[in-house]
Order: structure tokens, then C-alpha cells, then sequence
């Protein structure tokens, strides 16, 4: 049977009607922020309320690329990972997906950023949760931390919208294909940079024939990280993000 999951963002007040919605549309799973200032523990007890799975948390990415440079900026990325990961674990969450580095003005990979690394997959390994790296623009931090940290904690998130419009390339779910245990996907229209967290099917930089080959024998949760229309009612906007997983596999 087909899981199908749908990403919800940081929640800022009671998010009872958007998971409802969710619910309703025949999603069964979601992918969720413990970023917002709605209780994270309400937060997770309305999602079991209704019958909800939590597939993973997005977990923050501020500063992130402060994590392989040895300053207080670089200690406070590790404490937000390290916090991230014991909440997850507090909460039931199975799996957190992280950025390691962001945008194009990237330090160098560092051996105070692989220690750092290796001192969050333990506290992970106690947390009982995995850690799922997210393809971005440039594949070497990840082909890099899996290379000389090879665990079973490490996973991979396969992100569609990343893929179309940062790295321009076909290459991510061939590489990493083995260690797939989420995904994030979106389309938008292939231009560099723009990441507009459309529908499957609704843009042009996604080839979804790409995605489906890889995804065929996939048995984990086919998840939406969309952007939200909010010019219409949730019930008609989940309703059409869930016949959009439907159209990447059913």
C-alpha cells in the first residue's frame, strides 16, 4: 500500500484545521517544523489525534554553513542540530532531514565540521532517530560525510525541486538511490535559483519519468514539500496536493 505524506512548515497557532485538511484530502503521513512557536508537543498530539504519521522533521538550517568553521557561530549550528535531534527523539520522530550547507558562498569541509558530524550521529544513534542529508546545490559535503562516515544513522532525502533548480543535474537519486529514506518533493521551471515549491506536475524543471524510475521499488512515504496556496481553502488545496502525489506514483 501507497503512503502518502505532505510537508506542513513551522506552525505559528493551533494547526488542527490545516491537519484536518490533511487528513481529509487521504493523506496518512507528514513532514513537519519543531521551528514554530505552536508546542511541539500539542503539535504532535493533533497529528496522532487524527490518525497522522510523522515521516520526518526539517530540521533548521540558520547559519548552518558556521557548522564546519571553528567559531562560536560554528558551535551554535552544532547545538541547534544536537537539540533538534533529542527533541525528534523525545517526540517520536523517526527521522530528521538536514541542510549541511547552504547557498554558494560555502566554507570548506573541515575537520571541526566532520567532528561536529560525527558527535551528532551518536547523540541521533540515542535519540533512536536517522539522520537524512538533503541533496542542495553541490553533492561533496554529503558524498564526503557518507564517504568517511558510513553508519547506518546516515540516510538520504531526496529533495526533486533542489535538484531541477540548484544543482541542474540528474545525478542524485542514481548516487544516493541506496540510502533513500525521504523525500521532499516540488516542482518549479528549471531557472537557477528559483525554488518555487510548485505541485508535481504543475512546472517544467522536474522530469518526472526521472523521478518515477527510482521511486518504482520505493516503500517509504511518497512526501510533498510544497508551498501552500493560501488564496484557496485548505480542504481544496490538499485535496489537489494529494491527487499531485497520486500523479508522481499510485
Amino acid at each position: 500500500m501507497i503512503r502518502y505524506g505532505v510537508h506542513t512548515g513551522k506552525m505559528l497557532s493551533d494547526p488542527t484545521e490545516i491537519f484536518t485538511a490533511i487528513k481529509n484530502a487521504g493523506f496518512d503521513s507528514v513532514l513537519i517544523s519543531l521551528s514554530g512557536t505552536f508546542d511541539n508537543e500539542k503539535q504532535v498530539e493533533i497529528i496522532h489525534s487524527l490518525g497522522l504519521n510523522i515521516d520526518n522533521c526539517h530540521s533548521p538550517w540558520d547559519n548552518i554553513n558556521h557548522l564546519w568553521k571553528d567559531t562560536e557561530k560554528g558551535e551554535a549550528a552544532f547545538n541547534m542540530l544536537r537539540d533538534n535531534l533529542i527533541e525528534c527523539g523525545r517526540l517520536g520522530i523517526p527521522r530528521a532531514v538536514w541542510h549541511v550547507s547552504a547557498g554558494n558562498g560555502y566554507p570548506p569541509i573541515s575537520q571541526i565540521g566532520m567532528d561536529r558530524v560525527a558527535k551528532l550521529i551518536e547523540v541521533a544513534d540515542k535519540a533512536n532517530v536517522d539522520i537524512c542529508l538533503e541533496n542542495q546545490r553541490f553533492f561533496h559535503f554529503i558524498d564526503y560525510i557518507y564517504a568517511h562516515l558510513d553508519c547506518q544513522r546516515l540516510k538520504f532525502c531526496y529533495d526533486s525541486g533542489h535538484e531541477a533548480c540548484f544543482s541542474l543535474t540528474k545525478l542524485a537519486l542514481a548516487k544516493y538511490r541506496h540510502r533513500l529514506a525521504a523525500l521532499h518533493l516540488h516542482d518549479n521551471y528549471g531557472v537557477y535559483n528559483q525554488d518555487s515549491h510548485l505541485l508535481p506536475g504543475q512546472g517544467t524543471g522536474v522530469d518526472w519519468d526521472y523521478v518515477r524510475k527510482y521511486l518504482e521499488d520505493y516503500e517509504g512515504v511518497i512526501s510533498l514539500e510544497v508551498k501552500r496556496d493560501t488564496t484557496i481553502p485548505a480542504e481544496e488545496f490538499y485535496a489537489k496536493a494529494f491527487e499531485a502525489a497520486k500523479f508522481v506514483k499510485s
